[in-house]
């Protein structure tokens, strides 16, 4: 296959009876998965706040840092499950599919779930173009060393969290023409957008009120130790580079097998930065409506059917970060 294609090649109709079964949403695995993912988070809370607090000295503040790191991996995670309901694919009702991805997923990690919906739609349709609105994200790969090792330095030191918080809940931080764009069809949908934003601003309410009720200072204290610090701090660094490694520096932005990349990792770096099965990306855009528990059994399939010689996969994470920074440093 050459790699100037730039439609996918044609389905065998048993792929296409496979892609109608994978399709499928399943609301208990993804009520397990939110579960699970909530259910770290309160050990890692457990752990550090009752057990080894970091009042305690030296091992408390280790395992702080560890609790940390781990609660930003659940972050990480609840944003792709947050992603998951922009496609509809927690479960088949639509009224508990998006409250699960808001109330549960979403609005936790500051994402308004009609924004971002409006965004991802536009990103796969316009993939690798100037009208991407996630091109911010990935269009200035490869970057030299230095000037990735200070990105990343910056993620850590919390210097880049309103960037985040503007694609999640503001305008997306691309060009004017999708901007003018974005605004006016807001306009069209400006009631499900603001009662999103109204829904938001109530949840936090709600949390803080209830929080400041049971908890007083202490719980304001907890909340930025253990909730604020992860998300303005590493919980960026895990979004910027599975973000960067899913389109950044791809063989053919052209060609769809070549324009969004697979990559896979040990199961403990998978853990922090490719969560939930988020790592087969180039199975996501040619099929979003399978959910993310069968992307791996979709992966299978199109490796043995479909998939040109040149499909764009890495075999390790560490293949994934060579085409992000150039050896000339």
């Amino acid at each position: 296959m050459s790699g100037d294609t730039s439609q996918p090649l044609p389905e065998p109709p048993a792929l296409r009876r496979i892609i109608k079964t994978l399709s499928k949403p399943n609301t208990a695995v993804a009520v397990y998965h939110l579960c699970e993912t909530w259910g770290v988070i309160a050990l890692m809370l457990y752990w550090s706040i009752v057990l080894c607090p970091i009042a305690s000295g030296g091992t408390g503040v280790i395992v702080y840092g560890l609790a940390m790191a781990v609660i930003a991996s659940r972050q990480h995670a609840l944003m792709v499950l947050t992603h998951e309901g922009i496609h509809k694919r927690l479960s088949r009702s639509v009224w508990l599919n998006d409250g699960l991805a808001r109330y549960v997923a979403g609005f936790p990690v500051f994402i308004s779930l009609a924004k971002w919906r409006f965004i991802h739609l536009y990103h796969h349709q316009y993939t690798q173009t100037a009208e991407d609105p996630d091109r911010a994200i990935y269009a200035r790969y490869p970057l030299g060393g230095r000037q990735f090792f200070r990105m990343l330095l910056r993620d850590v030191c919390g210097l880049n969290v309103l960037t985040t918080l503007k694609y999640f809940i503001d305008l997306p931080l691309v060009t004017p023409t999708f901007n003018r764009r974005f605004l006016g069809e807001a306009r069209a949908e400006r009631y499900q957008q603001v009662a999103d934003m109204r829904a938001f601003a109530v949840f936090w309410l709600v949390v803080l009120a209830g929080g400041l009720l049971l908890g007083g200072g202490r719980f304001v204290l907890l909340l930025g130790l253990y909730w604020l610090v992860p998300y303005c701090t590493v919980t960026q660094v895990f979004f910027r580079i599975r973000g960067a490694i899913e389109h950044g520096n791809v063989p053919d932005p052209r060609n769809p097998y070549r324009q969004t990349r697979t990559y896979f990792l040990h199961p403990v770096v998978g853990f922090f930065f490719a969560p939930k099965g988020v790592n087969y990306h180039l199975e996501h855009h040619l099929y979003p409506s399978v959910p993310f528990f069968n992307l791996p059994r979709l992966h299978a399939e199109l490796r043995q059917t479909v998939y040109p010689v040149e499909a764009a996969y890495c075999e390790a994470f560490s293949e994934g970060l060579r085409h992000l920074v150039r050896r000339d440093g």
